[in-house]
């Protein structure tokens, strides 16, 4: 069913069973049982929060160089507490099944440790992989096994 010029609003599009959504006879956005989707533009929160509904937990194993699995779209990573020399950074494989290649990683020390000791970062983000670097900045050893939070942002290249 066609809408009008001016038509502004909601209407059921049976035949993709989804709701689209159209300003002044465009359609700029859809939502069905699995998305949300919009034509062009921004999408904007003005209060609120978005949340990662699935996420987990995994613990680095044998020294902090050891790569571990984390197949959620958010979630923490407890590091191993080996000792990590000051000005040093050490880098592990996290193996992610959500992740591809043109997603972005967010990164962050969440707790335990000492809190701005060390810089965290995502890089090298590819199909059901990412890694991710630790670096000492606190001026002496640490022997910590800090919280990684990470969250996925899925993208696209086009």
């Amino acid at each position: 069913m066609a809408v009008s010029a001016t038509h502004t609003g909601w209407r059921y599009d049976p035949a993709n069973t989804r709701l689209d959504f159209y300003y002044q006879g465009t359609r700029i956005g859809a939502i069905n049982a699995s998305q949300m989707s919009l034509a062009a533009g921004d999408l904007a929160l003005a209060a609120g929060t978005i949340h990662l509904q699935d996420g987990g937990t995994v613990t680095q194993a044998t020294n902090k160089g050891t790569g571990v699995t984390l197949s959620t779209n958010s979630g923490q990573i407890t590091m191993n507490g080996a000792a990590l020399a000051d000005d040093t950074e050490i880098s592990f494989v996290v193996t992610n099944t959500n992740v591809a290649a043109t997603d972005v990683v967010i990164a962050n020390h969440g707790s335990a440790g000492t809190m701005g000791a060390y810089v965290v970062q995502a890089s090298n983000i590819g199909a059901g992989t990412f890694e991710l670097s630790v670096k000492n900045v606190s001026g002496g050893a640490l022997s910590e096994a800090i919280v990684i939070n990470v969250a996925v942002i899925k993208g696209a290249s086009s």
